[in-house]
């Protein structure tokens, strides 16, 4: 009874089987690391605390046996005025090895940098033990964290299917297993969308009334600012038979959300919600949803939703990771990706 179902299982491709399709994310102490659903994995390691010089190094790899790590560096420093000087030259060192000087450049309080193949190899290797990395320039040392790298390091070889091989980076062994190849980005179709503009209804529109009591019955305790204020709704024809209406949803601290349902052509019906909680710009068949973690701005989450003539299909979704002073966060960490094909 069990046997079939596991054959035709094995007969499909092994990467259709092999990664989440909303992808993963994982924290330990200064580290992290966040996967895709193609297989490729980011993680990220920071200094300890909250020190006025932050440092951030990146390690990518993509899935597949033959995958090399890459990586990359970034720093800040709370003491410069507005920006980061440009460019910004040091030396990478492991204990007091010089691993050769890198120009950081191209971004105005964070400059980043690749990091060689030979430097990504040396400090992806140094950083599951006790080995120090630092980044130096004349007037200021810039040290990075190993807590968290050996728990980070070790799940993303356990999401690609690694842990054992010989391509493993923590538990390496001589297991000679099919590692499973990169998965394809799904493709989802984005919908036409008719010319026709958005239409925004005020309070004393005709039709106003009737359709806000509509969206916060439909929205309840969960969008005090429609319960609270007559705020504008945002008409968009999204084709002859549906219409988004966007109106103001909630208001916290440092970010804020609309409410957003799909209605019928005569606006008396809501042919379907929309499930964003923290959506905040609709844009040529788009919601964009996240916000900030904190009101510094150091870190972030996006996720992108695309209208594919049915429903909102989630078709981006990242983070910037921990909040370690680095101005809008210090990488952008996908969790899932695709490809939108434009009608």
């Amino acid at each position: 009874m069990i046997r079939k179902p596991l054959i035709l299982l094995a007969a499909l491709p092994l990467a259709a089987l092999a990664f989440d399709d909303d992808g993963s994310y994982f924290e330990h102490k200064d580290w992290e690391i966040a996967c895709d659903n193609t297989g490729t994995c980011r993680a990220a390691g920071y200094q300890a605390g909250y020190e006025a010089q932050a440092i951030s190094l990146l390690l990518v790899r993509d899935a597949g046996a033959d995958a090399a790590v890459s990586g990359e560096i970034a720093v800040t420093d709370l003491n410069w005025d507005d920006k980061a000087p440009q460019p910004l030259k040091g030396s990478l060192y492991l204990n007091d090895k010089n691993l050769g000087e890198i120009t950081l450049s191209g971004d105005d309080v964070a400059p980043k940098a690749r990091l060689s193949p030979a430097q990504s190899e040396a400090v992806s290797k140094a950083v599951v033990g006790s080995d120090k990395i630092t980044f130096r320039t004349d007037k200021t040392t810039w040290t990075l964290s190993n807590e968290g790298a050996n728990a980070v390091l070790l799940k993303m070889d356990d999401y690609q299917g690694r842990v054992g091989t010989p391509t493993a980076l923590i538990k390496r062994g001589k297991d000679q297993k099919t590692i499973p190849a990169p998965a394809a980005k799904p493709v989802i179709h984005a919908a036409v969308l008719p010319d026709t503009p958005p239409r925004v209804l005020k309070a004393g529109d005709g039709e106003y009334s009737a359709l806000r009591r509509l969206l916060a019955e439909k929205a309840g305790d969960d969008c005090d600012r429609m319960s609270e204020g007559e705020n504008e709704i945002t008409l968009y024809p999204l084709d002859s038979s549906h219409t988004l209406a966007e109106t103001a949803c909630w208001l916290a601290a440092y970010n804020s959300a609309n409410y957003y349902a799909i209605l019928s052509p005569d606006l008396k019906t809501i042919a379907a919600t929309v499930d964003i909680e923290d959506g905040y710009d609709y844009s040529d068949g788009t919601i964009e949803s996240g916000g900030r973690g904190r009101g510094l701005g150091d870190c972030f989450s996006l996720t992108r939703h695309t209208w594919d003539g049915k429903r909102f299909v989630t078709t981006y979704s990242a983070g910037s990771g921990q909040c370690k002073g680095f101005p809008g966060g210090a990488w952008e960490l996908p969790t899932r990706v695709t490809t939108v094909q434009k009608p």
